[in-house]
C-alpha cells in the first residue's frame, strides 16, 4: 500500500498545530507512536547487539500549563485507529502489566519465511507517578521497567505467587507518559535518581504553550485518515535496520569522538551522567523510527542518525529541570516550588510569597528555603527599606 504522506512526524505535526501543548511534546509523542507501530518485529544490527526502536518517553511540566496530557491524547487516538498496535491501561500494577504483555502475544511472519511470536505493548499514562506507584513501595516496578527496556531476544520468564514461572517469548515494552517535577519527585527514590531506570528515559520538559487556541477545532479528517493508513503501513515493516555504508563510516567517527563526561554537553547535572552513557543508544533508537517514518527501507542514512542527535540536544537543553524538585534533602522540593513561583511572577513582594506558600512552608523553614535558593542562584533577593522582594535569578532549577 502506497504512503500518504512524505513524512509520518511532520504529518503529525501539522495535525497537532492548531492546539495548545508544547510543540516538542507532539514531536515526541509523534516518535513514540511509531515505536509503538514498529514492535519487535525490526531491530537494527549494531555488530553482535541488537538495538529494538522502542522507547521510553516521560513528558514533564508544571501542572496545567503546557497541557501535557492533551498531547498524549492525540497520540492515542492515532494508535488506537492501528488494530495492531496493543496499549496497556492508563494505571496497573506490576502483576497486570505482566498479564497484560502476557495477552499481547501476536504471530507474525518474518521475510525469511519463519513465523515469530512476540510481546509487543506499549503503556500510556498520563499519570506517570499513579503508574509507577508509591516511592516506599514501588521498587519491583522500578526494576521490572528497567529489566524490560532492552527488549532481550531470549524468552523473558517471571515468578507467579501461585501458578510457578511464566515464560514472554519475546517482549518489546513501549512507554509513553506525563508528569510534573513535583509528582516525580514523590514517586522516585532519590537513592534512583541518576541510575537503572531514570537513565533509559527520555524526559521531555515543557515550559509553554505552543499558542492559545480559544476553540480547538478538528484537524482535517483526510490528514487524520492519511495519518492511520500511514501508521498501518509502518506497522507492517519487518526485518533488520542496517548502516547504509556512509552512514557506517560517519558512525565510527562520531562515536569515537563522543564523550559521556563532558564539559561542553547541554545538562550538566550530574543526575544524568547515566542518561549520558545511553545516549548513543536512543540515538539509534531514534533514527530507526526517523527512517520508518519517511519509508519502508531497512537502511539507515546518516541524515536520520544526525537528525536524532538535533532532537536530543533540543531535550538536554531543559532535562535538568526535571529533577528540580527530587533530593536527599528535606527542602529539595520547597526550593524548586519557590524558585517556580518567583521565575513565574518575575518579581514578587515576600509577603505575597508566604501568602501562596504558607499551607506547605511555614515562616521559620521559609527561611532555610529561600536562603538555599539564593545561593543556588536561582533567587535574587531585594530590600526596599522595611520591604523584601524576590526576582528570578541567572540560574533556573
Amino acid at each position: 500500500m502506497p504512503r500518504k504522506l512524505e513524512n509520518w512526524i511532520d504529518g503529525y505535526t501539522e495535525y497537532t498545530a492548531e492546539t495548545e501543548s508544547a510543540a516538542i511534546f507532539h514531536k515526541w509523542t509523534a516518535m513514540s507512536v511509531i515505536a509503538a507501530a514498529l514492535r519487535k518485529k525490526v531491530y537494527f544490527n549494531l555488530g553482535r547487539i541488537r538495538v529494538y526502536p522502542n522507547l521510553y518517553v516521560v513528558l514533564v511540566a508544571e501542572p496545567g500549563v503546557v497541557r501535557k496530557t492533551q498531547a498524549i491524547t492525540y497520540g492515542r487516538r492515532i494508535m488506537s485507529k492501528v488494530d495492531s498496535i496493543i496499549t496497556s491501561a492508563d494505571a496497573v500494577t506490576m502483576q497486570a502489566l505482566i498479564q497484560d504483555l502476557e495477552a499481547s502475544a501476536q504471530a507474525e511472519h518474518m521475510p525469511d519465511g519463519s513465523v515469530m511470536t512476540h510481546n509487543s505493548l506499549t503503556v500510556i499514562s498520563r499519570e506517570f507517578e499513579t503508574f509507577l506507584g508509591k516511592k516506599t513501595e514501588n521498587t519491583a516496578m522500578l526494576t521490572l521497567l528497567t529489566d524490560l527496556f532492552d527488549c532481550e531476544e531470549l524468552p523473558w520468564k517471571y515468578r507467579t505467587k501461585n501458578s510457578g514461572s511464566n515464560i514472554l517469548s519475546a517482549v518489546y515494552l513501549n512507554l509513553l507518559a506525563a508528569t510534573t517535577p513535583e509528582s516525580l519527585a514523590s514517586s522516585l527514590p532519590a537513592v534512583a535518581i541518576g541510575g537503572g531506570l531514570t537513565t533509559r528515559i527520555v524526559f521531555v520538559f515543557g515550559s509553554g504553550k505552543n499558542k492559545k487556541v480559544p476553540i480547538p477545532e478538528a484537524p482535517p479528517e483526510i490528514l487524520e485518515l492519511a495519518l492511520i493508513q500511514d501508521l498501518e503501513v509502518i506497522s507492517r515493516i519487518c526485518g533488520v535496520y542496517e548502516f547504509s555504508p556512509q552512514a557506517r563510516a560517519n558512525w565510527i567517527d562520531w562515536y569515537m569522538q563522543y564523550e559521556e563526561i563532558s564539559p561542553e554537553r547541554l545538562c550538566q547535572d550530574r543526575l544524568f551522567d547515566g542518561w549520558y552513557s545511553r545516549k548513543p543508544m536512543i540515538i539509534i533508537k531514534l533514527a530507526q523510527i526517523l527512517t520508518a517514518a519517511i519509508s519502508s527501507s531497512l537502511q539507515v542514512e546518516w541524515h536520520s542518525f544526525l537528525e536524532a542527535e538535533r532532537l536530543l540536544l533540543d531535550v538536554e537543553k531543559t532535562m535538568g529541570k526535571t529533577f528540580c524538585a527530587v533530593g536527599k534533602s528535606d527542602i529539595s522540593s520547597d526550593v524548586a516550588e519557590v524558585s517556580s513561583i518567583i521565575a513565574k511572577y518575575g518579581r514578587i513582594d515576600e509577603q505575597h510569597l508566604l501568602q501562596l506558600v504558607w499551607r506547605d512552608i511555614d515562616s521559620e523553614k521559609f527561611q532555610n528555603v529561600i536562603e538555599t535558593a539564593i545561593k543556588t542562584g536561582s533567587v535574587v533577593r531585594e530590600v526596599f527599606g522595611t520591604r523584601t522582594a524576590y526576582t528570578k535569578g541567572k540560574y533556573t532549577l
